[in-house]
């Protein structure tokens, strides 16, 4: 009988907590990129080199014999560093050809106009290099029951051989100003999976089929670092603990709204609960509702505003958030404008409101 009621008190705990659980609003921003490209309109990306082919080099001896080298023909022995090589550069390449922020330039018209010493026609140039690939096949034994002991019968076993590939994949990228030879950014990704077992060789997958994952989120990351992006941001809502009935359903009632996707109408309702009762969660949540419209000075004023009466820590966790959206709103904002300087579009931007 014990038993049974603590069974039932765990499936009651559960399900408290489950509905419990505090509200999220799913909202999608523009995030700005890492990196600030000095208002670069243009990129090229240059054909990236095999690790056959890489070598340290000395960035201050110049970029002409630097560019040059990436427009060798390069003999590539392995068919998965190819892959490797031409599905990263197709990803980033891709990710930029519909960017309204940057555009795409051809690598072969770069090298083109340096031939012909013509105009350039790329801001910046992202190059790359492999600097490690290498697959690595191990192998293992282990001793398998075929029969079971039974009677005077002894076990019987056999040995199984397993096969596994770990296969190896770094990268070097830098982002480099074409007007002044300067390296504005440089980085690299290391990639290193490894197979599950295989009893035949033949049955291991890959080694591009082993990094392919990997390579999407180096090509994610790489954009990322190029070119403003779109994240998609949980913001929570705060529950409030009150033995007051009518405050309880009040804010339940709101917080209804705000799970119906009525954000302004949750966050009104929020601010006429706080403004009656001084009820903290209800200020916070007016205040981070407008965050999650992109109201972002109203939302800094409302949370500094509930802070103030308030200085509880969840509050200034909020309003440090509104802070940094605001931060990234304004370096957004900047890096469009430097990108449109000089174009029809550019005056478009300044009445945005971040």
């Amino acid at each position: 009988m014990k038993k049974r009621i603590s069974f039932y008190s765990i499936i009651i705990c559960f399900c408290f907590m489950f509905l419990s659980c505090a509200t999220t609003v799913n909202v999608k921003l523009t995030r700005p990129a890492h990196l600030d490209l000095n208002g670069a309109r243009t990129i090229a990306i240059l054909p990236f080199k095999p690790c056959a082919y890489y070598k340290e080099y000395n960035t201050s001896l110049g970029m002409e014999i630097l560019i040059n080298s990436f427009y060798q023909i390069f003999d590539i022995r392995d068919p998965d560093e190819q892959l490797a090589i031409d599905s990263l550069r197709t990803q980033i390449e891709r990710g930029l050809l519909d960017s309204p922020y940057i555009k795409l330039v051809s690598s072969d018209a770069v090298e083109t106009a340096k031939r012909k010493g013509q105009l350039n026609p790329a801001d910046v140039y992202l190059i790359g290099e492999v600097t490690y690939f290498d697959i690595s096949d191990s192998k293992s034994e282990e001793r398998k029951l075929v029969k079971a002991a039974k009677g005077d019968q002894k076990a019987e076993y056999e040995i199984v051989r397993y096969w596994k590939r770990t296969a190896y994949f770094n990268f070097k990228y830098q982002v480099v100003d074409s007007y002044t030879d300067k390296v504005i950014s440089f980085d690299e990704v290391r990639m290193q999976e490894t197979s599950s077992r295989y009893e035949s060789k033949k049955s291991l997958p890959s080694a591009y089929t082993l990094l392919e994952s990997d390579i999407r989120a180096a090509s994610k990351r790489i954009l990322q670092e190029l070119q403003p992006y779109v994240v998609t941001k949980s913001i929570k809502l705060l529950e409030v603990k009150t033995k007051d009935k009518e405050l309880k359903a009040r804010m339940k009632a709101a917080d209804e709204l705000a799970k119906n996707n009525q954000i302004q109408t949750a966050s009104s309702e929020f601010q006429k609960i706080y403004e009656e009762t001084e009820t903290i969660e209800a200020g916070y949540n007016a205040a981070i509702l407008q965050e999650a419209l992109g109201n972002l000075s109203v939302a800094e004023k409302m949370m500094q505003e509930v802070y103030v009466k308030n200085p509880d820590t969840r509050v200034a966790k909020g309003l440090a958030d509104i802070q940094s959206e605001i931060n990234m709103a304004n370096r957004l904002k900047k890096q469009i404008k430097d990108s449109t300087a000089g174009s029809d579009d550019s005056d478009d931007f300044d009445d945005i409101d971040f």
